[in-house]
């Protein structure tokens, strides 16, 4: 269905597992062209960068790490830099604001997930969902520094994780 009313889920997936394969079979810059892509397209794809990264510092050295950093990251900043400068609040509002159930627009899918639980059921609920939604991202962050994944099955296992406490965690429930 998604594919017939044109979401972005499917194409932003595929790209994130093109971009693993791509790492696995030890091509970096096409791994982060591939992601890259996928985070042009939704910032849920963000956190796949630093995990590729990681598990490339582990398999492939620091210079292979380098080159897909570098290229995703250039990918994604110039599809979104433009849109962030010609309109800087809106950007603001969709990306950051909305994604977190903060912005001024509700989202349509609710569903009872933890984090719409907190935001309906305990005072400041927002606030706590943020917080817990950025210790989950600083707790995954540690753990690429600390014990980084060895390989690309561990990568995508961590950033399955990853993107699993930020669901689970988001008060719009709507990633």
């Amino acid at each position: 269905m998604p594919l017939t009313i044109g979401g972005v889920d499917p194409p932003v997936i595929g790209l994130i597992c093109l971009a693993l394969a791509f790492t696995h079979r030890g091509h970096a810059g096409r791994a982060g062209l591939a992601v890259g892509a996928a985070a042009a397209l939704k910032w849920t794809a963000w956190p796949a960068i630093p995990v590729i990264v990681a598990v490339l510092v582990v398999c492939g050295g620091k210079r292979a790490a380098f080159k897909c950093a570098a290229a995703a990251t250039g990918i994604a900043v110039l599809a979104v830099l433009p849109m962030a400068l010609v309109d800087s609040s809106a950007f603001y509002q969709n990306v950051v604001l909305y994604p977190l159930g903060l912005g001024p627009t509700a989202s349509s899918a609710q569903s009872p997930l933890l984090g719409h639980l907190i935001v309906s059921l305990v005072p400041n609920g927002k606030a706590v969902t943020v917080a817990l939604i950025a210790l989950g991202a600083l707790s995954v962050g540690v753990s690429l520094l600390l014990r980084p994944p060895r390989s690309t099955v561990a990568a995508a296992d961590r950033l399955a994780l990853g993107l699993i406490l930020a669901i689970v965690l988001s008060p719009a429930t709507r990633v």
